[in-house]
């Protein structure tokens, strides 16, 4: 909460100081920023600093696409080897396998006759909504 007090003040205080140096003020410090950002040094600085940053993200697609691959291709290794029957161990590899498949599905619910829904009431003779409803 202080660091947001502190903001806001800062801005009103800039606020009302730039209010007062007016436009002319304004436009020179505009213009120096401005001559600044342009300098040759400057400018050797945010070229290098880009330079450098494309280089980076040009290594990231090439990465995540390696990363991909190598992570479909092992996913369909283990597919394949957990359909694969094994000649050597047939009971061994039968009795981990429906381990693991009769843990993964959901055990089915045992079906339920729907519930009769109770009928309405007839409505005692001396009701004058149902009357009134009747007529």
């Amino acid at each position: 909460m202080r660091g947001k007090l502190l903001f806001i003040t800062g801005g009103l205080v800039g606020y009302v100081l730039g209010a007062r140096a007016g436009r002319k003020r304004y436009d020179q410090i505009a213009a120096a920023a401005n001559d600044l950002w342009n300098a040759k040094p400057v400018q050797r600085r945010v070229t290098k600093v880009r330079d450098a940053a494309l280089e980076l993200v040009g290594d990231v697609p090439a990465t995540l696409l390696k990363a991909g691959k190598k992570a479909v291709n092992q996913a369909v290794a283990k597919k394949k080897q957990a359909s694969a029957p094994a000649a050597t161990a047939p009971a061994a590899k039968a009795s981990a396998t429906t381990s693991r498949t009769a843990a993964a599905k959901p055990k089915p619910k045992p079906k339920v006759a729907p519930k009769a829904t109770p009928k309405a009431k007839p409505a005692p003779e001396g009701d004058s909504a149902a009357h009134d409803d009747a007529q």
